[in-house]
């Protein structure tokens, strides 16, 4: 019997998803919600680059900017002067950074 094409297209996604090796899912990029500003939305991504650090991102695509976890610093992208001032006083809240770095670290191991 031939297989339908739901089979051909799940089965492979399933066996990577439910396997026991931890680099089966190596390539496949998740995202981890930190929080949320109004509008924005602070995220990391797996299997991100170096320098460690955070995505933003408003829901009308106005914002999409970068910042170092290790201190918070702006790196890149669209944000006004009014959105960086707001991520970096959420930031600065101690829980908020060791969570980030707690994400990072355990992305790369």
């Amino acid at each position: 019997m031939k297989p339908s094409i739901e089979e051909i297209i799940l089965t492979p996604i399933l066996e990577r998803y439910f396997s026991d090796d931890p680099n089966i899912l190596q390539g496949i990029e998740t995202r981890e919600r930190i929080g949320t500003l109004g509008n924005m939305q602070i995220m990391i991504y797996s299997n991100d680059h170096n320098p460690p650090h955070f995505h933003v991102k408003s829901r009308d695509r106005t914002i999409d900017a970068k910042f170092k976890i290790e201190n918070g610093e702006y790196l890149s992208g669209t944000i006004d002067t009014k959105g960086i001032k707001r991520i970096n006083a959420f930031f600065n809240d101690i829980k908020v950074k060791s969570r980030m770095e707690a994400i990072w670290n355990k992305k790369i191991n």
